[in-house]
């Protein structure tokens, strides 16, 4: 994708391509990614991903829902992810990563001495904030050593990766392939899900005075009512638990360890992270909400990483009414694919030369103000950005400044990294081992 954008690039704000036998148009213009993105959304309403809730319930999410069905789920959780919510749920958080370094402690006296597998801890963590905060539950990730719990069950659950075939039936035969049963998300991983998310609504309906007006709650309510009313289905709940809990833990371990990955191989850049963390909290005691608010050279380090790494690879709108393109005789019909290449646009050298290098100071104040707009788009924009990205800004910021505060984070002969772009978003492969040193 990132050489059809280079080819692109500069003959038209977007271009045609084929996926399989689906024509798609490939945006290459930052004003055309406002127009799809903001300004003229109502003509790019939905997203178009391959849905099959009779046989894949995990995909019939917010994420792949369309119109009014989109817009109920979206309006129902939001408070959840609202300034007071999160200044409340910030203390859970806090108390999970203190108990992660206590695991981490041990883990650095007694198990194994200085290399640690940095992104299964990592994500033990995530796991646990998106446990304890979004569902309320614990589900014992940090001291599981032997993988009983949750975070050992995820693991043995399988994420699939389509075959080309499939990809090819998903892409341009959508009836057959949802007729033939192909899917996403492999039976274990749903039953997993099932079990969890009944269990927990089971426990909620019990015991009513312990409701905590969080994610599960917020969509409880909607199954109170009807279909028409905008109501869900029990597989509809189960299948919006598994996309935010999954995207919290999944997204955050991911972002969080590229981070600390590039920190340490620039010890300086490292360092200057660190004592903004370590003045943020002498200034207010400790890492409270408004710290993390406080902390600008973390924040740049954090959308660098994003930048290199961006979660979405690309972002994709279906045009819902024909859409003339402003300044052109071309007029793009109801039904087309449209990609925004992230990836592409994040490693475009007019907007970020030299892409590859990781330098924080492309998101300094002045450099940011200097730049188009619309060529970050780690969360999205527009009415379908991330419904939880101050959540996940709250996380990130959280966790990196907190293990900046207590360990040094070093390269060794493993820590070469690998990392994979199934399910079109990037993930790093298993073996991430670096060399972690307590100061504090």
């Amino acid at each position: 994708m990132v050489d059809l954008y280079r080819q692109l690039k500069g003959k038209h704000p977007f271009g045609g391509i084929f996926q399989f036998m689906q024509p798609v148009a490939l945006i290459t213009d930052p004003a055309m990614v406002r127009n799809v993105t903001v300004r003229d959304f109502r003509h790019f309403y939905d997203r178009g991903g391959f849905t099959n809730a009779a046989h894949d319930p995990l995909s019939g999410s917010l994420l792949n829902g369309e119109g009014k069905r989109w817009s109920t789920i979206r309006q129902a959780t939001v408070p959840v992810f609202a300034t007071g919510k999160l200044k409340a749920i910030h203390p859970v958080m806090v108390q999970l990563v203190d108990r992660f370094r206590v695991a981490l402690n041990e883990q650095l006296l007694t198990r194994g001495g200085e290399k640690v597998e940095l992104k299964h801890w990592v994500a033990r963590l995530t796991m646990s904030i998106a446990g304890g905060v979004l569902l309320g539950i614990d589900g014992n990730c940090l001291n599981d050593i032997r993988d009983e719990g949750l975070y050992g069950q995820m693991g043995r659950k399988t994420f699939l990766v389509p075959k080309l075939w499939e990809l090819f039936l998903m892409t341009s035969f959508r009836p057959v392939a949802k007729k033939i049963g192909l899917r996403l998300h492999s039976p274990d991983l749903c039953e997993l899900f099932r079990q969890m998310t009944n269990d927990i609504i089971g426990y909620r309906k019990a015991h009513p005075e312990l409701r905590r007006n969080d994610l599960v709650d917020r969509l409880l309510k909607l199954t109170e009512k009807t279909d028409s009313d905008g109501g869900l289905s029990e597989s509809e709940i189960v299948a919006n638990v598994y996309i935010f809990f999954t995207a919290s833990y999944e997204a955050t371990s991911t972002i969080v360890t590229f981070c600390l990955y590039e920190l340490a191989q620039q010890p300086d850049v490292q360092e200057r992270a660190r004592n903004c963390a370590l003045e943020s909290r002498a200034k207010y005691g400790e890492l409270t909400y408004d710290s993390l608010s406080d902390m600008p050279y973390i924040d740049q380090c954090l959308n660098e990483t994003l930048r290199k790494y961006p979660s979405g690879i690309n972002m994709i709108r279906v045009v819902t009414e024909d859409y003339a393109v402003p300044d052109s005789e071309v007029v793009l019909p109801k039904g087309l694919h449209v990609i925004i290449p992230v990836y592409a646009i994040h490693h475009d050298a007019e907007y970020y030369p030299d892409p590859e290098r990781f330098d924080p100071e492309r998101f300094s104040p002045e450099a940011y103000a200097a730049r188009k707009p619309y060529t970050f788009l780690a969360f999205g924009e527009g009415p379908k950005i991330c419904i939880a990205h101050r959540l996940g800004r709250m996380q990130l910021r959280l966790i990196v400044a907190s293990l900046l505060c207590s360990y040094r984070f070093e390269c060794c002969p493993e820590t070469p990294l690998g990392r994979s772009t199934a399910h079109s978003v990037i993930m790093m492969n298993d073996g991430f081992l670096v060399k972690v040193r307590r100061i504090e």
